[in-house]
């Protein structure tokens, strides 16, 4: 799960080539880490039942399943 929302946020910061304005790519990076806080707590617990888990905000996206699902 750690290594999931470190690659979400390194992923996020390769994308600041594509923004030609520093807010836009603020906002992505808001989005971003509120999608991370989400996967910490709520992804977490849901992945522990077994069951996948996804979340999007503002255009960030991210889609966890169990290993082996």
């Amino acid at each position: 799960m750690e290594e999931a929302a470190k690659w979400l946020i390194d992923s996020t910061e390769r994308s600041r080539r594509v923004f030609g304005a520093e807010w836009g790519l603020r906002r992505l990076m808001d989005a971003a880490l509120r999608v991370r806080e989400a996967m910490l707590d709520e992804g977490r617990r849901t992945l522990e039942r077994g069951a996948p888990w996804e979340s999007t905000d503002e255009g960030v996206k991210i889609r966890l399943t169990p290993r082996g699902a």
